[in-house]
């Protein structure tokens, strides 16, 4: 059965207040949804790849085709050739699902493994240094 994102928003926000795990939440802006994927301050590679696992199984579960996303990895490591390959993977998954994607918080060293991702996946995530201009530009 394929649920509307209205009706999952809705089951979800009686469960968690929007929050899907610690890491996947909806939010707003100005009257908009996005979801926030927020790989900001993780330290090892085991717990990247369960939060990448965890948005790859949300999104697909979700069903929903014109998602717009904002992805914090501020803090973040992402320098090892497995990550490359886990956020390419990941990039491949979510890409007929999402309409719009930015990304807050990439390094000068991330912004070569993003250069990379955006190749592999033609996901097209914008780098952006302030969460409030990504969310505007995602919205416009």
């Amino acid at each position: 059965m394929w649920m509307k994102k209205s009706q999952i928003i809705k089951d979800l926000d009686s469960e968690s207040a929007n929050e899907i795990t610690s890491r996947i939440r909806w939010i707003k802006h100005k009257e908009k949804q996005i979801l926030y994927v927020d790989y900001s301050n993780i330290s090892t590679t085991d717990e990247l790849l369960d939060a990448i696992q965890d948005v790859n199984n949300f999104i697909k579960k979700l069903r929903e085709y014109n998602i717009i996303m904002l992805v914090d990895v501020r803090n973040s490591i992402a320098n090892e050739k497995i990550t490359v390959d886990a956020l390419k993977n990941n990039a491949s998954i979510v890409k007929p699902y999402v309409k719009k994607a930015a990304v807050v918080g990439v390094t000068k060293t991330q912004e070569i493994i993003l250069t990379v991702v955006n190749m592999f996946s033609n996901l097209g995530l914008k780098p952006f240094d302030i969460i409030d201009d990504a969310k505007d530009w995602l919205i416009s």
